[in-house]
């Protein structure tokens, strides 16, 4: 394992490093050590966003299936996985991807323990403090999505949880903690970038005030702590409200292309893309589920901006990233819309939710056709429109995992189900499977 772990940190150096190759210099490597350095590390798109957040999130949940055909052509590894069953995978993976962005943060806090922050630098190496601590929290959050075990509001959250690193010392034993400690570090760490981030960002690819409050939206909704979720909903919106007209090109939206958005949306206020390790969804023979589709009326334009044809059944295509090949997994107004609305309702706030679900569905009408407004006639139909408008909007991003985990702690009772030829392969709601499995490298850990 420490030899996994020293190459993960050579690749971390080496892939972040590039500006600081000292052609003078015998070595031809200069570590970096000054505030511009650490902030060039973590400005580097490439390691820090690009291909980062756990694929496996999506591979397992229901938001496509394959034809006979295609799942023939799988590996006997991916038939198992396509099946919700145990399966082997080694280095690199999800779980790697997302340890070097935590091992560049890292290093960036520990270095900073020796650059004294003064009045010329400040604005800089708050940042860097700042961004690095969102990082870290940000990760962790997918990876304890896929890897762990829901967390319990009102339960024991003593289960294996994920590796928490405080160092980019590779000597230094990685050590697994609970479900419970690992998510008070996912928002202790949230928290503590928000004493230092700015407002909003130069660029979305960083960190703001705007990114760690939905960060922690987010995170506390997967919690089921609603109303601290509603908190950072409603300080996310009130730096940004803003949506994307799906009837107004000017908004950086074109529904019927290829890729239908920009890179940065109007809507982005994170960027994060997941990685490419695990691909059973992936749009050249993924097809998206019937009843998702089925969810979209006609006047929605996202049946457009989302889903394109394939034979009787339809592709994914609706990625705010510029390549279908990367998937957009970050963090968006549209998503607080809807953190908002379910922790509004769960509030009995019924009303204010549906104007946020109204405000949300308006955005992406056909202005052809005359929008008629939604209208709850008691708290569990309003949570029902919440609950699909996310499984619509929210789709083929690695949240719906997170999604059925905590609902079915809830009691919703989904069972996933996937059907090839003559078999069927079910998910069972309490099902162990839902803790997805860690790659073989680990096995000396647990």
């Amino acid at each position: 394992m420490n030899k996994i772990l020293k190459l993960i940190a050579l690749i971390c150096l080496l892939s972040s490093c590039n500006d600081f190759l000292d052609e003078k210099s015998n070595n031809r490597l200069a570590v970096p050590v000054t505030i511009d350095d650490l902030q060039a590390l973590l400005d580097n798109q490439t390691f820090i966003n690009t291909l980062r957040t756990p694929s496996i999130l999506q591979s397992s949940a229901d938001d496509t299936f394959l034809l006979e055909q295609n799942y023939n052509g799988l590996s006997a590894e991916n038939k198992l996985f396509y099946a919700w069953k145990p399966f082997d995978y080694f280095y690199s993976n999800d779980w790697s991807a997302a340890y070097q962005v935590i091992y560049t943060a890292n290093y960036c806090l520990e270095t900073l323990e020796n650059v004294p922050k003064n009045v010329q630098n400040r604005q800089v190496w708050e940042n860097v403090y700042g961004s690095a601590c969102f990082l870290k929290s940000y990760y962790y959050l997918g990876l304890l999505w896929a890897f762990s075990k829901e967390y319990d509001p009102k339960g024991n959250n003593d289960s294996r949880g994920i590796v928490l690193r405080s160092d980019s010392d590779f000597n230094v034993p990685s050590i697994f903690f609970t479900v419970g400690e690992c998510y008070d570090e996912v928002i202790s760490l949230a928290e503590e970038s928000l004493g230092y981030l700015p407002e909003t960002p130069l660029v979305k690819a960083r960190p703001s005030k705007l990114a760690a409050h939905s960060l922690l939206a987010r995170a506390l909704l997967s919690m089921g702590m609603y109303e601290d979720a509603l908190t950072h909903a409603e300080h996310a919106l009130a730096i940004d409200d803003s949506l994307i007209d799906f009837n107004n090109a000017d908004d950086g939206i074109n529904i019927d292309a290829p890729t239908p958005f920009t890179k940065f949306t109007k809507e982005t206020i994170f960027y994060s893309e997941m990685t490419q390790k695990f691909t059973l969804h992936r749009a050249s023979t993924a097809l998206i589920d019937t009843v998702l589709f089925q969810l979209f009326e006609d006047g929605d334009l996202r049946r457009r901006a989302y889903y394109q044809p394939s034979g009787k059944f339809y592709k994914f295509k609706g990625t705010h990233s510029h390549s279908i090949q990367s998937l957009f997994s970050g963090l968006t107004t549209a998503e607080m819309y809807l953190i908002r609305a379910e922790c509004r309702v769960r509030h009995s706030e019924s009303q204010a939710a549906m104007n946020d679900l109204n405000r949300l569905l308006k955005s992406r009408w056909d202005e052809s056709i005359p929008y008629v407004e939604k209208i709850g006639d008691s708290k569990e139909s309003v949570l029902k429109m919440v609950l699909d408008e996310r499984r619509k909007e929210l789709a083929m991003r690695g949240i719906r995992w997170s999604d059925i985990k905590r609902l079915n702690r809830e009691g919703h009772e989904i069972q996933l189900t996937r059907k090839v030829g003559g078999e069927t392969f079910v998910l069972q709601p309490q099902s162990e499977g839902f803790i997805l499995p860690l790659p073989r490298d680990l096995d000396n850990f647990l």
